[in-house]
């Protein structure tokens, strides 16, 4: 009877936290939005109105994509080698962390190199 209370009050709160929202880059890196922070996702280079010039036309610059990231994935020194290749079998340490499929293309591709 005491654990209802308690699951209540965790369910309610639950509703009115508000999840992290997180982008993902193509290069494995992460950055998290702040609270009522606004983002253009792109594969386009954006532009941006800057002012009227002398001559009545539109100027516009190019928005510089976000350079702040949370997260920078560590870069291995396999990193752009064909998995199970002489040379990534060369430079792979296994079971690293823990076991996860480079250990299997490990096992399966570098027994004896």
């Amino acid at each position: 009877m005491k654990a209802l209370p308690v699951f209540a009050a965790v369910f309610f709160l639950s509703v009115f936290v508000a999840h992290a929202q997180v982008i993902i880059y193509d290069d494995g890196s992460q950055y998290t939005l702040l609270n009522g922070e606004k983002i253009y996702v792109s594969y386009n280079e954006l532009f941006q109105k800057q002012t009227y010039a002398n001559n009545g036309r539109l100027v516009f610059t190019p928005l510089v994509p976000w350079p702040k990231r949370d997260y920078q994935p560590d870069v291995q020194p396999y990193d752009g080698l064909t998995p199970g290749g002489p040379e990534w079998c060369a430079v792979y340490v296994p079971f690293q962390n823990g076991y996860t499929f480079e250990d299997q293309v490990f096992q399966k591709n570098c027994r004896g190199a």
